[in-house]
């Protein structure tokens, strides 16, 4: 079984026994500017960068998903290794995987961050989660985590 197959498959496992949030990305070597390849990343505001985040997770793009969740240090896409990044990119997809979502409510967190309620709906599932969002460089939004656990049938009904 190849490699990358592999992790995953211990990623899902391990997943499987969490309850919490997939949180922050390990603090960077240096600070990456707002641009992946000459393209801007994050949102322009936290509702903008959740929307990307959920048309790329729609789309099963990891790239663009890299693109729109990060810390305030900037995009994932800049800030994890390439293998890892997507490992966790994969499990996000199963939960977040949606013919249609919606934002509930927008609050003020800690720190300047925005908490996001948003309802995933999965063919007859629907069922709510709260998104934190964090600004990062160049005044671009990103999706910082996500609760999973409310999510958790999502993911297992295909």
């Amino acid at each position: 079984m190849e490699t990358r197959v592999k992790k995953l498959i211990i990623g899902l496992a391990l997943l499987a026994g969490c309850q919490k949030t997939v949180t922050t990305l390990p603090a960077p070597a240096s600070r990456p500017g707002v641009t992946a390849g000459g393209a801007a990343t994050g949102g322009t505001s936290p509702r903008a960068a959740l929307d990307g985040f959920m048309a790329a997770v729609k789309a099963g793009d990891l790239q663009a998903m890299g693109t729109f969740w990060g810390t305030d240090q900037g995009p994932a896409l800049t800030l994890m290794p390439q293998a890892e990044r997507e490992e966790r990119e994969l499990i996000m997809v199963c939960y977040l995987k949606h013919d249609s979502y919606k934002v509930t409510d927008e609050q003020p967190g800690m720190d300047g961050k925005r908490v996001l309620s948003v309802t995933v709906t999965r063919k007859d599932l629907s069922r709510s989660t709260n998104f934190t969002m964090v600004a990062g460089p160049g005044a671009r939004w990103y999706v910082l985590s996500m609760q999973m656990d409310p999510l958790r049938d999502l993911c297992a009904q295909r």
